[in-house]
């Protein structure tokens, strides 16, 4: 096997673990006492462990899944010199997406990785990350909406991608830095339809199920009720 291949390959294997490590998952339990699979909306990440042990730990989450998801990409471009296989080296945050939406060390569950998602953009690119997030924020302070105005952002930026000046990437060229976002939007919205696993909500319509899952990320549109549906009953993973 060429050695470049070779690395490359241990290097999507690191990334895969380093998104697998369940940051949030731990801290709930290490400060909290806490299972968050059976509190809250029972997803095992930041939001759902901010509303469970307190706001304060949101900050800390995204700076942690931000480095996590640019840290894998950066050091195969600049420590590794992967930089000669661009499609390959932009893969690898993709890896590290997979492994926290389904992590081993949770029996392949996981959280939804846009926190990892958007480390990989920001490794890329910071200027086009710092854009999209700006946008973000506009379209959340205009409806009050996070996941659907999400949702909106990480549609379009594909295609914002590929107008992006080439000389703002750090790392790959703007069809890559595109087929990265597209591919990283296509994993989270498989994460947000199959959840963690098992059968539909048997009590729910199939459709609205589906429905909210994509544009709301939930099961159902109140927030609130869905912040509260597992409490302290047991859940099956």
């Amino acid at each position: 096997m060429p050695a470049p291949l070779l690395t490359i390959i241990l290097l999507w294997a690191v990334a895969y673990l380093i998104g697998a490590i369940p940051i949030s998952y731990l801290l709930g339990q290490a400060f909290g006492g806490i299972d968050l699979r059976r509190h809250g909306s029972g997803n095992v990440g930041g939001s759902n462990l901010a509303s469970q042990i307190g706001k304060r730990w949101f900050p800390a989450i995204i700076a942690i899944d931000l480095t996590r998801g640019a840290a894998p990409i950066l050091a195969g471009h600049y420590a590794l010199g992967l930089n000669e296989h661009p499609w390959l080296l932009m893969l690898t945050p993709l890896f590290t997406l997979a492994g926290n939406a389904w992590s081993p060390f949770l029996r392949f569950t996981g959280g939804r990785s846009v926190g990892v998602w958007a480390g990989g953009l920001t490794g890329i690119s910071p200027p086009l990350f710092l854009a999209a997030l700006l946008t973000y924020l506009c379209a959340w302070f205009a409806t009050r909406r996070s996941a659907e105005s999400l949702l909106a952002v990480m549609l379009l930026l594909p295609l914002v991608c590929l107008a992006w000046p080439e000389g703002w990437m750090l790392v790959v060229s703007p069809p890559q830095y595109a087929v990265y976002a597209a591919a990283g939007v296509a994993l989270i919205l498989l994460k947000r339809l199959v959840s963690n696993g098992g059968p539909l909500p048997a009590d729910l319509p199939r459709r609205s199920v589906i429905l909210n899952r994509l544009l709301r990320d939930r099961d159902i549109a109140d927030r609130r009720q869905w912040l509260a549906r597992v409490g302290d009953r047991p859940r099956e993973f």
